[in-house]
C-alpha cells in the first residue's frame, strides 16, 4: 500500500493524462459545426467524428484489457500516449473528411489504451478500502476536463480554427508521457495482474470488435434509413456476431472476456445500469453546441461558456459521492443521480428557441449534478463485485460500457434530428449555417428532433433506474 503522498502523486500522473484525453473529446463537440462547414458535410455525417472514435474504442477495449494484463498496464498506457499524440497532429493537417476520420481511428486506439490501463492502475493505487475515493477522483478529473473543454475549445475554434483542438492534444501529451514514466511504480500499478503466457484470443478479439462496431453502425444508419428490412438485417447481424463471440469465448483457453462475469447477476445489473445511464445522459453535449450556435445564434466561444456549467455540476458531486459511497454504500447515490437525469431530460425536452440563457445554464448544472452523483458509485459498485486479478478486464468493461452508452446516445440523437429534418422536406446540411442562426423552418425541424430525443432518453433513464433498484453492492469479502 502506497503512502498518502505517493498515492496522490501517482494519481496526478494518471489524472493529467485522463484530463487531456477527455479534453480532446469535449473540445471536438464545439468544433463539429465548423468541421461540417470546412468539409461540406451534414449533421449525420459530421457525427461520425464522434462515432468513429466510439466504434474504435469499443472494438478494442476488451482485447486491450487482456493485453495489459499480459505485458503490463504502464507499458500499454505509455504507448497509448504516443499513438494519441502522433495521430492528433495528423488529424490537424487533414485535407479531406475521409482522412480525418482515418486519423481519428488511431487517436481512439491510443485513447482506448490509456482508458483501460489508466483506470486499472487507479484501482491498484487506491486499493479496496478507498475504491470509491479513487473512482470519485477519476470522475472529478473527467468533470474538470469537461468543464475546460467547451471553454478552451470555444476560444481555440473562435481564434485559431478547428485544427487547434487536435494540436493541443499533441502538446499536452509531452508532459503526460514523462509524468507517467517517472511517477508510476510498476510494482504497484501492475500488481495482482494475471500474467498469462497462453495463446492470445485472436478470434474472440475479432468477433468482439465486429459485434460492437456493427451494433453502433446499425443504430446510426438503421434509424436514419428507417427501412424495416435494412434494420432487421443489421440487428440480425449484430445478434449473430454476439452469439459467435460468446461461443468463441466459452471455448477459449485465455478469453478476453471472463464469462464468469456474465453469469454474475449483480455484475450484469450494475453494468446494465451503467449502459443505460450513459445512454440517457450523454447526447446532451453533442446536441447543445448545435442548439446554442445554430438555434440561439451564438459564437463557438459563447457556446463554450454556456455549456461548461453542466460539467461543473458533475465535478462538484463526483468526488463527494465517491467518498460517501465508501461509507454508506453505492446504491442510494446511483438511484438519486439517475432520478436527477430523468428530471433534467424532461426539462431539456421543453426547451424552445427563446429559452433564456439562465434557464439553459441552470438545467445544465442540474443535469451535471446528476451525472456526477451516480457515475462514481456505479463504477465502485461494479469493481466491488469482482476479484482483484480481473481488474484489468473489468476496467476495460467499465470503459467499454460507458463508451457504448455514449456512442449509442449520440447515434440515436443525430438520427432522430436528421429524421426530423428529412420528414419536413429539409436537407440536414449545416455547412452554410455556421456563424448564423437557422431559418425558421430549420429551427422548427431541429427543435422537434431535439425534444423527441430527450423524451426518448427519459424512457431509457427509467430502465437505468430499474436496473439500479434490483442491483446490490458487492461484498468486500468476495474480492480475491
Amino acid at each position: 500500500m502506497e503512502s498518502a503522498k505517493n498515492k496522490w502523486l501517482a494519481f496526478s500522473a494518471l489524472g493529467i493524462g485522463l484530463f487531456s484525453a477527455v479534453l480532446d473529446g469535449s473540445m471536438i463537440g464545439i468544433a463539429l459545426p465548423q468541421i461540417g462547414q470546412r468539409f461540406s458535410v451534414d449533421l449525420s455525417q459530421v457525427a461520425w467524428i464522434s462515432l468513429v472514435s466510439t466504434i474504435t474504442i469499443v472494438g478494442i477495449l476488451l482485447p486491450i484489457g487482456n493485453i495489459s494484463d499480459r505485458i503490463g498496464r504502464k507499458k500499454i498506457y505509455l504507448a497509448g500516449v504516443i499513438i494519441m499524440a502522433l495521430f492528433s497532429v495528423l488529424s490537424a493537417i487533414s485535407q479531406n473528411f475521409t482522412f480525418l476520420l482515418f486519423t481519428r481511428v488511431f487517436v481512439s486506439v491510443g485513447a482506448a489504451m490509456r482508458m483501460s490501463a489508466g483506470l486499472a492502475m487507479v484501482m491498484m493505487i487506491f486499493g479496496d478500502k478507498e475504491r470509491g475515493t479513487g473512482m470519485g477522483a477519476n470522475t472529478t478529473t473527467v468533470g474538470l476536463a469537461a468543464i475546460s473543454g467547451p471553454i478552451f475549445g470555444g476560444i481555440l475554434v473562435s481564434n485559431f480554427g478547428w485544427t487547434s483542438v487536435f494540436l493541443i492534444q499533441a502538446i499536452i501529451s509531452i508532459p503526460v508521457f514523462f509524468m507517467a514514466l517517472y511517477l508510476l511504480d510498476e510494482k504497484v500499478v501492475d500488481g495482482s495482474r494475471r500474467r498469462s503466457s497462453g495463446k492470445f484470443d485472436y478470434l474472440g478479439t475479432l468477433f468482439s470488435a465486429a459485434a460492437f462496431a456493427v451494433l453502433l453502425f446499425s443504430i446510426n444508419t438503421g434509424i436514419r434509413i428507417f427501412n424495416g428490412i435494412t434494420i432487421a438485417l443489421c440487428f440480425l447481424s449484430v445478434a449473430a456476431l454476439f452469439i459467435s463471440f460468446f461461443y468463441v469465448e466459452s471455448r477459449s483457453e485465455n478469453p478476453i472476456l471472463d464469462l464468469s462475469l456474465v453469469r454474475n447477476k449483480d455484475f450484469v445489473l450494475s453494468i446494465s445500469t451503467r449502459l443505460f445511464g450513459f445512454f440517457a445522459g450523454s447526447s446532451l453535449f453533442f446536441l447543445m453546441p448545435f442548439y446554442i450556435q445554430l438555434i440561439k445564434g451564438r459564437t463557438p466561444e459563447e457556446a463554450g461558456f454556456l455549456i461548461f456549467p453542466g460539467a461543473l455540476g458533475m465535478s462538484l458531486t463526483a468526488s463527494v459521492s465517491g467518498r460517501l459511497s465508501d461509507r454508506f454504500g453505492q446504491k442510494p447515490f446511483i438511484i438519486s443521480g439517475l432520478i436527477v437525469i430523468l428530471v433534467a431530460s424532461y426539462l431539456f425536452s421543453r426547451f424552445t428557441p427563446s429559452t433564456p440563457n439562465i434557464v439553459i445554464v441552470a438545467t445544465l448544472i442540474f443535469h451535471g449534478l446528476g451525472m456526477g452523483l451516480w457515475g462514481s458509485p456505479n463504477g465502485s459498485q461494479t469493481v466491488s463485485l469482482v476479484p482483484r486479478h480481473l481488474y484489468g478486464s473489468v476496467s476495460s468493461i467499465i470503459n467499454l460500457i460507458r463508451t457504448v452508452g455514449m456512442g449509442v446516445s449520440i447515434a440515436v440523437a443525430s438520427s432522430i434530428v436528421t429524421i426530423s429534418f428529412v420528414s419536413s422536406g429539409i436537407e440536414p446540411n449545416f455547412s452554410r449555417e455556421v456563424g448564423s442562426a437557422f431559418s425558421p423552418e430549420k429551427i422548427e425541424a431541429f427543435m422537434n428532433g431535439f425534444s423527441t430525443t430527450f423524451i426518448a432518453l427519459l424512457i431509457i433513464c427509467l430502465i437505468a433506474i430499474l436496473s439500479a433498484v434490483f442491483s446490490r453492492s458487492g461484498d468486500r469479502e468476495s474480492l480475491g
